[in-house]
């Protein structure tokens, strides 16, 4: 049996301990950091944290600047504008598949989730941070509907485009009555797609996503 190769496996762990990093700000936006620095918060020797940053690199998650440090992204109008504008292109695309062939049981399914969900959010406090559990459905609603493609080049790169989505969001404090303006928005994706309405379901994502993108950059 041929050994596996632990650099490798040293270099997933080392890539996940960055990330996790980074989420819970161990690692602040748009820091400058060194290797050095890397393999404490990650306490791994330097090969894999190198190997790692490479993929990071990759992902647009850093920059490395030789002989000057790794520079971590920092949210910004650009990063904002260009990461949802690749999002409409896939997605646009990705709904209209999903309206024409999705299984009706995993739409109402979808559609139930986003209720409770909406129901839930009415009944919470309106001063209650739910920016963890809005992810939770973000992923759930996004993913699926990009999934549904089965195209892996671009789950490769929508892989990369929901990292920064989160980057984006990283420091938001988001209140019950923003998400459910995202649940409604959803809702309306999905009832296009149960009623297999491709035209609407893509044009409730454009919506979605655009106004998405509008919060995002602070204009409503």
């Amino acid at each position: 049996m041929r050994p596996k190769d632990t650099s490798n496996l040293l270099s997933d762990v080392a890539y996940k301990r960055i990330l996790e990093a980074l989420m819970d700000r161990s690692v602040p936006l748009g820091a400058m950091m060194t290797q050095a620095e890397l393999t404490k918060v990650t306490a791994l020797p330097v090969g894999p944290v190198r190997d790692a940053l490479k993929t990071l690199e990759n992902d647009g998650i850093v920059v490395v600047h030789p002989r000057s440090g790794i520079e971590v992204v920092r949210r910004s109008t650009d990063l904002i504008r260009s990461t949802y504008q690749f999002r409409l292109l896939i997605e646009r695309e990705a709904t209209r598949a999903f309206a024409l062939q999705a299984p009706q049981a995993e739409v109402r399914r979808l559609i139930d989730l986003h209720r409770t969900t909406d129901a839930d959010y009415a009944a919470a406090d309106p001063n209650t941070g739910v920016a963890d559990q809005m992810a939770v459905i973000e992923d759930a609603f996004h993913s699926v509907i990009v999934a549904g493609l089965g195209n892996q080049m671009i789950d490769l790169s929508y892989r990369r485009l929901s990292l920064l989505s989160r980057i984006i969001k990283l420091n938001d404090h988001v209140l019950p009555g923003v998400a459910r303006t995202s649940v409604a928005e959803h809702l309306a994706v999905l009832e296009a797609v149960l009623a297999r309405q491709p035209d609407a379901a893509e044009a409730a994502m454009r919506d979605h996503l655009t106004r998405a993108m509008t919060r995002n950059l602070g204009l409503s």
